[in-house]
């Protein structure tokens, strides 16, 4: 089976297209090899509602130039949604609020972890993020040109964050226009990940946790390093297996699609091969980063790879926390990971 496609291909960046009446998708460039995120503009009476912002480079400033001045002129942004806290979902929103005088409407642990990474906080900051690397078996000049290409990103693709915001949880309804969407929050990629459903509509916007070809990162950091987000991400997977087959999916990455059924059991698939595929090349002890090859097999720049060794422990700790595996921490300070059944 294949999913179906709303459409063949996407809008030129910065062009507001109306998919569906009073939905509007702007897809906006990113810097990075991932190099686009999907933003959406819901018609709310005399404004609209965006639902996340892009990054805060001067290639999307320029676009949200044009888009305020001919597409927004009459209908200003009255609210600002942001699913989750990473940079190409909350990069504009400090400056997109303070012009609008709009609120931002997150999660509480998106919110708060936002605020933590653009203050650059210690605990999150390059030379945590080094350090982790490095305990994780990354060698130093790998980990401190990891670190450089990853390291204080926030502050670099972020706006300064509204000091104040409008708290959304699981369950909530919220009215944009004449409909509900309903809030769904998922957990693994991020803190507390909001996804809204309208049923009216027929629409689901995903975020970042329900993409059509890739499966999204799942890392363990520093900030909590003995954490075990896979089995937080594959535990909100089979809940969205629940979900109406009929919705369309406006996913943050990728072309809107229906197919949920399908495209979830792929997600459950794909990583079930992965642990799989993990589990019996592990010999004897390995690092993290001793596992990379086994879980990606391509080349990794220093952005790609800082991504790959969060998920590679991620990997490891679920099948430590399924009693598969042990770690320990060796002479040099590494961590390593050995078979116990």
């Amino acid at each position: 089976m294949t999913l179906k496609m709303m459409f063949p291909q996407a809008p030129a960046f910065g062009t507001p297209t109306e998919i569906q009446p009073g939905v509007w998708w702007i897809r906006m460039p990113l810097p990075f090899a991932l190099n686009h995120i999907n933003l959406w503009l819901l018609e709310d009476g005399e404004g609209y509602t965006l639902v996340d912002t892009g990054v805060a480079t001067p290639e999307v400033k320029a676009h949200w130039e044009t888009i305020c001045r001919e597409f927004l002129e009459n209908k200003p942004i009255t609210r600002v949604i942001c699913t989750h806290t990473h940079p190409d979902h909350i990069g504009m929103a400090g400056l997109l609020c303070e012009q609008y005088q709009a609120p931002l409407w997150m999660t509480a642990a998106e919110y708060l972890m936002g605020r933590v990474l653009t203050a650059d906080l210690p605990g999150v900051q390059r030379e945590d993020l080094v350090r982790f690397f490095e305990q994780h078996g990354l060698q130093a000049e790998k980990s401190e040109e990891t670190g450089m290409a990853r390291g204080g990103m926030f502050k670099r693709l972020v706006s300064e964050m509204p000091s104040a915001y409008r708290r959304i949880s699981e369950g909530d309804d919220i009215a944009i226009g004449n409909h509900t969407w309903r809030v769904h929050v998922g957990f693994g990629h991020s803190p507390e990940h909001a996804s809204l459903i309208c049923e009216s509509l027929g629409l689901m916007i995903s975020g970042d946790m329900l993409l059509p070809k890739i499966s999204t990162n799942v890392s363990v950091f520093g900030s909590e390093p003995e954490g075990n987000p896979l089995r937080q991400f594959l535990d909100s997977v089979k809940r969205m297996q629940t979900f109406s087959d009929n919705l369309w999916v406006l996913p943050s990455h990728g072309l809107p699609f229906a197919g949920i059924a399908e495209r979830t059991q792929a997600l459950l698939d794909h990583h079930e091969e992965r642990l799989s595929v993990l589990w019996e090349g592990i010999e004897g002890e390995v690092s993290a980063r001793d596992s990379i090859p086994l879980i990606f097999n391509r080349e990794l720049d220093s952005h790609q790879l800082s991504f790959a060794i969060g998920e590679a422990i991620a990997h490891l700790h679920y099948l430590m926390y399924e009693g598969r595996l042990c770690k320990r921490i060796d002479e040099a300070g590494i961590v390593r990971f050995r078979r116990i059944c």
